[in-house]
């Protein structure tokens, strides 16, 4: 089986425990051909999973540390030498007592005492060059995926308020330092291109191995702000925008509309019908959850305009009413101030100690509301946006 191939493995896993993901992680990737065909014995392997900002496992924010002792062991029971980590979300700075504060809440530092594997705590990074890049030309990557002879990705299935799926392909971005990701949000300010620069970032890092976390997912408001739901799968590929696919079925989530998936194929990297993805393994049908619930900014439009989102995300752009916008909940919120440092566009101001935003430079990229610990801010659509869209969705009929 050729590595480059788009084959993606799924093998069903009702629950977590170390030994249970082992096996499930272990079969998918035998499917594969095994370990070997994308790793050699002692070379120095960066294992990127989604820690986001640091959460307990059981509210599925962050790949369960179950599912990364599995990866990490089979590495190291072939030879390779590991190191893990992540850098956080928007909302933090990238320093060593950040990452030690969510690799224990996560349950990474118990999987690194483990096995003997060390955690990454070292902050530099270093500017990359993407000639391919069709947008971006040169990123800022931090060192142990610069310093890795292979990356391999060890993602979460997620939905995500700005993208629609948050999985293999959108994990990546975790290899931009910290506080550098709202600037992304601020030059590329629609879903289409933001999933364009995923696209150029993943082309420069080429994970070599994605692993993901389907065992539970969330559904709803993700990546953060979603609810667990049960999936009851671990997939694993050699591409990925492939894996993601196939995670996008298993959520029934309509490919096509997910933003990274359409970037992939306006790239080539997928052919417009997906017919050459390959799925091995298990049924993926019998696992597909129907009612899986979507993000809130993808709920109420019509099949004829969803599937022209592209269209719809440059129209939102132009009136912006049109889509949901963060609003803060006084009552709820703490006074963090962290949903201020993660807008990319200083549209959130302190007024009366407490975070107000400027609507006029809003430009719903969500960092906000994806970074509030408190689920201080909720999406809800303006009456002239619901008034809208309800017009668009009759003309689209």
């Amino acid at each position: 089986m050729d590595k480059n191939d788009k084959i993606v493995s799924v093998v069903r896993c009702e629950d977590y425990g170390r030994i249970r993901a082992y096996e499930a992680v272990k079969r998918s990737i035998e499917l594969l051909g095994g370990i070997g065909q994308f790793v050699s014995p002692g070379q120095k392997v960066f294992l990127k999973f989604n820690m986001l900002q640091g959460s307990a496992p059981e509210t599925c924010i962050a790949t369960h540390p179950d599912v990364v002792y599995a990866v990490a062991r089979l590495l190291k029971e072939h030879g390779c030498k590991v190191v893990m980590g992540d850098s956080p979300g928007s909302g933090l700075p990238y320093t060593k007592a950040v990452l030690k504060k969510g690799y224990a809440v996560s349950g990474y530092q118990d999987v690194s005492e483990e096995l003997g594997i060390p955690l990454n705590y070292d902050t530099s990074y270093e500017g990359v060059m993407a000639p391919s890049g069709r947008l971006m030309k040169r990123f800022s990557v931090i060192k142990p995926a610069v310093e890795a002879d292979a990356i391999v990705n060890v993602s979460k299935a997620k939905t995500h308020s700005l993208t629609n799926l948050s999985g293999a392909a959108k994990n990546m971005f975790g290899v931009i330092p910290g506080l550098e990701k709202p600037m992304y949000h601020a030059n590329f300010r629609n879903a289409d291109d933001f999933s364009r620069v995923i696209i150029d970032l993943n082309e420069v890092v080429r994970p070599k191995l994605q692993v993901m976390d389907a065992i539970m997912g969330m559904e709803g408001d993700g990546p953060h702000s979603g609810t667990p739901r049960k999936i009851g799968a671990v997939l694993a590929s050699g591409d990925y925008s492939a894996i993601d696919v196939a995670a996008a079925r298993l959520m029934s989530i309509d490919p096509r509309k997910a933003s990274t998936i359409r970037a992939a194929v306006e790239r080539g990297y997928l052919k417009e019908d997906f017919s050459d993805v390959t799925v091995v393994g298990d049924d993926l049908e019998s696992l597909i959850v129907k009612d899986y619930k979507g993000p809130s900014t993808f709920e109420g439009l019509s099949a004829a305009t969803a599937d022209h989102d592209s269209k719809l995300t440059r129209v939102a752009s132009m009136v912006k009413e049109m889509a949901l916008r963060p609003r803060i909940q006084k009552s709820r919120c703490v006074g963090c101030m962290k949903c201020m440092r993660s807008c990319p566009v200083k549209a959130i101001a302190v007024v009366n100690k407490k975070p107000s935003i400027d609507y006029k430079k809003c430009i719903r990229c969500y960092c906000c509301h994806e970074m509030c610990d408190d689920h201080a801010i909720t999406l809800e659509r303006s009456l002239r946006g619901k008034v809208m869209l309800k017009v668009m969705n009759i003309r689209g009929r």
